[in-house]
């Protein structure tokens, strides 16, 4: 898969710009907030449908305008698409397929895959929990676009349950209904989230070896709340959670328990890498991850997605960026 061009009209810094990439490696200089991530940002937008920097659309739109818009093209081995994305200040985003509106995420994730790495991501080994669950689900819509509506439906009703907590309007039978459906959501979320962890460790960690000059060994290891390994079993095991936190969670007023609880483990030669890695072993780790991330959307799609790399051989040794440098 190939970033063939990049427009931008009102979006971060920009007025009005426009970028013609060569296939291959693409470096992309210039002097400190001049605006290098804020492309990054703008590409990566069209495979994630969100900013990889967690910020809201409305904060996208250039300061003293009421709108902004990007636009791609990109081709893969059989064909050529344009994507867009029009951002109204007041208003909701438009999203565009080959000039025509597309209203569903799923129509239009994983057409454009992309994978992005900036001093930033380093929240993936010593950041908190969050931060490495959006990594995973990011990660895991762009190859199995059907996701989404998981992750969707869970997050709604989390939102409502929440809102019922709060409001102190929850019984007990109206609290069964919300258990039992975010049951079902959590169980495909975790599912997935633990068959793609798995892909990945056995992905990275050869990345991680030959990086490290075989000093270091990766593992991942995946932590929920809820008893099981099979779909079903799963979802009886937070309806057993749910049921168990039913009264914490109303003198709380929030929900206690579920996928949006859960984390993984970085670890290096065994040991917690956010607790006993130094800054350029975490570094490195991220980076497998990153490597590896794009090695197994290339087994799932059959193409390897573009990567948007910023500030990578900051923090490495000379055989750390020799060996960075050679794979890409």
């Amino acid at each position: 898969m190939v970033l063939d061009t990049l427009a931008l009209t009102d979006f971060r810094n920009y007025e009005n710009a426009s970028v013609a990439f060569a296939p291959g490696v693409n470096v992309i200089c210039g002097e400190n907030a001049a605006g290098k991530t804020n492309l990054l940002e703008a590409a990566f937008y069209f495979a994630a449908g969100k900013s990889f920097r967690g910020c809201k659309d409305r904060e996208l739109i250039r300061f003293g305008c009421e709108t902004a818009r990007a636009e791609i093209a990109f081709s893969t081995a059989d064909s050529r698409e344009s994507f867009a994305v029009g951002f109204p200040k007041g208003g909701r985003r438009k999203l565009f397929r080959n000039g025509c509106e597309v209203t569903k995420l799923s129509d239009y994730l994983g057409a454009f895959r992309a994978v992005v790495f900036t001093p930033d991501h380093l929240h993936l080994v010593k950041g908190a929990p969050e931060n490495r669950r959006r990594f995973l689900d990011m990660a895991i819509c762009q190859s199995f676009p059907r996701y989404v509506s998981s992750l969707s439906e869970y997050s709604r009703l989390l939102a409502q349950k929440n809102a019922l907590l709060r409001g102190g309007m929850a019984n007990d039978e109206l609290l069964g209904v919300y258990n039992e459906r975010m049951a079902a959501c959590g169980a495909v979320i975790t599912v997935n989230r633990r068959k793609y962890l798995r892909r990945l460790e056995e992905q990275a960690s050869p990345f991680h070896g030959e990086m490290s000059a075989q000093r270091e060994t990766l593992s991942l290891s995946y932590s929920t709340q809820a008893e099981g390994e099979t779909l079903e079993e799963l979802r009886e095991g937070y309806e057993r959670l749910f049921e168990g936190r039913k009264a914490a969670e109303k003198t709380r007023g929030l929900a206690l328990a579920g996928p949006h609880k859960d984390d993984f483990c970085v670890q290096i030669n065994g040991r917690n890498a956010r607790l006993y890695a130094s800054q350029g072993q975490q570094r490195t780790a991220v980076l497998a991850l990153k490597l590896a991330e794009g090695e197994l959307s290339r087994r799932l799609t059959g193409e390897y997605p573009v990567f948007l790399f910023d500030d990578i051989l900051s923090e490495l040794d000379a055989g750390r960026r020799a060996y960075l440098l050679g794979s890409l």
